[in-house]
Order: structure tokens, then C-alpha cells, then sequence
């Protein structure tokens, strides 16, 4: 299951109306395949070669977050795949959670290395999923205000709603759980 079908179903299932996109880079990846009466689309810069659906904002997400800050703008559905660095995708999730409507989803894409490789924080031209899983093992250990599930496809699809679950805390020190070692060994 690819990650548009999962926000597909999403939407269908939960009469979504409103869905945001960040990091939409190529929209024939998967913006242009999302069916939602509003979508709005969030990407720092244009590329060359840049065809389908523009992004609504030209900008990086902590511009736009700025932007809407003082507003009432929220979202029933939000997909995360943006600069692929643990404290950017903190950052996104956070400014996610302060406009999602009630009963609302944020998803995260790149959440399941399954190479060192893959999780380095700059992007070597192979696959590149960066070191999202961070972001997320990092708020599973420490907010209990949130419910995050990652399903094992397309890279990994984290799943965030606003729901009380029980903290999985961890008693390591962050210098031992932020490794690909830790990481692989917890899966």
C-alpha cells in the first residue's frame, strides 16, 4: 500500500475535507493523487523541472506555520515529507498538532530505514529517508497526549492523532537511543 492510498482511505473513511501536504517537491509523487475537496500544498522552492499542481505556498513550513499562526486554519488530515531531519519533522509535527481539527490525523512518511544508509541526515542521492525515525521514537517515549503507529509500507507511515496512550519511556540516555543500532534492534 503506497502512502496516497492510505491517505485516500483516510479520507474517505473519515469524510475528511481539508488536507495539507508538506514538502510536496514532485506533485505527481503524491499530491496530485490525493481526492480531497481542499488541499493545500507547501514547498520551499520550485524546481526547474516542476510540473503538475503547484504548492499554495512557496515557502518553507516554519514560514508557513508562521503565516497562519494568529488564524483559525485547521486541517482534518496532514502529510509530513518535508526536509527529512528529526528536529525539522519535531517542529512540523508540533505546528501540525496546534491546527488539526478534532479527530484529525498528521502522517509521516519515512519512518522505517532499513539501512544505516538510509537514515544519514544528508542526503547521498540513493534512497534518502533521513532521520525521521527520531522525531517519532522521540514522542513516543515522551508525550502521552498523542497515539503514533507506524505501518510497515512505503518507507513507513507514521499515524498521529491527538489521543491519551500510554508513554513508552525509555531509560537510556539519548546518546544510546538515538543510534541506528538502538533503532534496529527496536524496530
Amino acid at each position: 500500500m503506497q502512502r496516497w492510498e492510505i491517505i485516500n482511505r483516510l479520507i474517505e473513511k473519515n469524510n475528511y475535507k481539508k488536507y495539507l501536504e508538506i514538502g510536496v517537491q514532485n506533485p505527481a509523487s503524491n499530491f496530485d493523487k490525493i481526492k480531497c475537496e481542499n488541499k493545500e500544498g507547501v514547498e520551499p522552492k520550485l524546481k526547474d523541472w516542476f510540473r503538475g499542481t503547484p504548492p499554495t505556498f512557496v515557502g518553507t513550513s516554519d514560514e508557513y506555520f508562521e503565516s497562519i499562526k494568529d488564524s483559525d486554519t485547521k486541517f482534518d488530515i496532514v502529510f509530513i515529507d518535508g526536509l527529512h531531519h528529526d528536529d525539522q519533522v519535531l517542529k512540523d509535527i508540533n505546528n501540525s498538532l496546534k491546527h488539526l481539527k478534532r479527530g484529525g490525523i498528521i502522517m509521516c512518511h519515512d519512518c522505517l530505514p532499513k539501512t544505516e544508509r538510509e537514515q544519514e541526515r544528508d542526503d547521498h542521492g540513493g534512497v534518502w529517508l533521513g532521520d525521521v525515525w527520531k522525531a517519532i521514537a522521540l514522542l513516543r517515549m515522551t508525550r502521552d497526549d498523542i497515539q503514533i503507529e507506524v505501518v510497515d509500507t512505503d518507507c513507513g507511515c507514521g499515524l498521529i492523532k491527538k489521543k491519551k496512550s500510554s508513554t513508552y519511556s525509555c531509560d537510556l540516555p539519548e546518546e544510546e537511543w538515538r543510534t541506528y543500532n538502538f533503532y534496529s534492534e527496536n524496530r
